[in-house]
């Protein structure tokens, strides 16, 4: 199989043969997924994945709130871009785990003795 990008047009084409059909037989390819003979073009996604260090623009939806408190840290004398500091927020998010709210709500949720207690104290409400 032959595979080709036209750089002008982001178009790949995929040249199958029969041979490369009897190939992918011997080599234990489902028949569903061999591909027919001949040729084949197909742009590539534009919702590929990134590597980890490139930058993916999207568009979100932020509260309001959220988004003016960004802006105006960015206001500050040599403060990053709201967008890389929204960016930088997140990373943490993703790096760290669970926030200590998060662990605490788990903990808490967990405690037979608490759940226990607070069974009693709503039973008298």
């Amino acid at each position: 199989m032959i595979m080709k990008k036209q750089e002008t047009d982001l178009i790949f084409e995929a040249r199958t043969t029969a041979e490369d059909q009897e190939k992918m037989r011997s080599d234990g390819v489902p028949e569903a997924e061999i591909p027919q003979v001949g040729v084949r073009r197909y742009r590539p996604s534009r919702f590929r994945v990134e590597p980890s260090d490139a930058k993916v623009k999207i568009s979100m939806y932020l509260d309001g709130d959220v988004l003016e408190y960004f802006r105006k840290r960015a206001e500050q004398p040599n403060a990053a871009p709201y967008q890389t500091q929204i960016n930088n927020e997140l990373r943490k998010v993703m790096e760290n785990g669970p926030t200590d709210t998060t662990r605490f709500e788990r903990d808490i949720l967990n405690d037979k003795k608490f759940l226990k207690k607070l069974k009693e104290k709503l039973g008298t409400v």
